[in-house]
């Protein structure tokens, strides 16, 4: 996101300063697994259909620019029980919004692709959607931002936000002071540590598994000619993608949200700094319970696992906003393990949030609106 901001307001003519704690791209985030999933279908809510479809536009603009492929069109393929809430929301978005999709009844879904559903399943495909290559989209990021004037400086921790005064400030780990006509966070899990008060102990920091399975020779050819899938499971929101060779050779799938998986260890919330970044025996069993119910040609051993970490809101949305006590910093955080894809948007929303001061955030992704909206949830 921090990438993608100074692309945006560079492209203004602002002159924009990164600074990185790691390198770019790094495993310490939740943009680690070389590949994420881009969707219009949203169950998550149907505002974010016209944000993601403005990305897609970008990123396919931008792959065009730098001549190297950022985006995969694949389509989606989505699953779930005919009656299933999330499922149908999805459903709807795309009807509201005119995505183009194709309702799939379960025998023929059998027939077309390496799924074991129920009979009381249905499938929802849509054309549009795919993967992205996250570090060639990194890099396309960073070469026009760079391009346009703007300056990166990695492996520099911060270690303060200064508020107030004649311009806020940004201290750096080595004592430095960078101060700026505005700042701008995009510090992913470092943002409750960076501003503790903003949203205290609504912004959690969740951790995630990856894993890259090693199926059988026979099945890797139906597995690679998939599209990339989701399935509202009722032991949770699982997702993968096509078999390849995307950084790691093999299927990858993860398990986004829990449902009727032990929500209480599933989504403790953790600190980044001290927990574990090594994939445990408990952390594959759901997905290995998911593959044998749902997808057994995606059986085989376990050939990588990634850790990465998630920090999200109450209602899951995004928070990109002003500071409430300086509005001259911009926060844009909280993406809850379904932001990269928004990435040029995002970098869009913040650019005007800096350079028109009667620019107002979008109301799902207000500071009040989480504050408001985790008060109800308290009582």
């Amino acid at each position: 996101m921090g990438l993608a901001t100074a692309w945006a307001l560079a492209r203004h003519g602002m002159a924009a300063t990164v600074v990185e704690r790691h390198a770019t791209p790094h495993e310490h985030g939740s943009h680690s697994g070389f590949t994420r999933v881009i969707r219009q279908a949203y169950h998550e809510g149907e505002h974010y259909v016209p944000l993601v479809k403005e990305a897609q536009a970008e990123y396919e603009a931008l792959q065009d620019r730098v001549g190297e492929s950022l985006l995969v069109r694949t389509g989606l393929l989505e699953l779930g029980p005919r009656d299933d809430a999330e499922f149908l929301a999805s459903i709807e978005a795309c009807r509201r919004h005119g995505v183009e999709h194709e309702i799939v009844e379960a025998d023929e879904a059998r027939r077309r692709w390496p799924f074991e559903i129920p009979e009381d399943w249905q499938a929802s495909l849509t054309p549009s959607g795919g993967y992205l290559r996250v570090v060639s989209c990194l890099a396309a990021f960073a070469h026009e931002a760079r391009s346009a004037g703007a300056i990166v400086r990695e492996h520099e921790g911060v270690r303060e936000i200064v508020l107030g005064g004649s311009s806020p400030a940004v201290v750096l780990e080595s004592g430095e002071r960078l101060e700026a006509d505005r700042v701008v966070i995009t510090a992913g899990v470092g943002l409750p540590d960076l501003l503790p008060e903003l949203l205290p102990a609504r912004l959690v920091r969740l951790r995630r598994v990856l894993g890259w399975t090693r199926p059988d020779a026979a099945r890797i050819a139906a597995l690679r000619n998939m599209p990339v899938w989701a399935a509202f499971h009722p032991l949770g929101f699982f997702y993968g993608f096509p078999y390849g060779d995307e950084g790691i050779t093999g299927l990858k799938l993860a398990l986004h949200a829990a449902r009727e998986l032990d929500a209480s260890a599933f989504d403790a919330p953790v600190d980044p700094r001290t927990a574990d970044r090594a994939a445990r025996a408990e952390d594959l069993e759901p997905l290995e319970d998911f593959l044998e119910q749902v997808m057994p040609a995606g059986r085989g051993p376990w050939a990588a696992q990634r850790v990465c970490f998630y920090t999200c809101t109450p209602s899951w949305d995004f928070v990109v906003d002003r500071h409430p006590d300086d509005a001259r910093v911009v926060i844009a955080g909280g993406f809850s393990g379904h932001g990269f894809k928004f990435a040029p948007t995002i970098g869009r929303l913040v650019a005007e949030l800096v350079l028109d001061e009667q620019a107002a955030p979008l109301q799902p992704f207000s500071v009040a609106r989480h504050w408001a909206q985790a008060l109800v949830r308290n009582r």
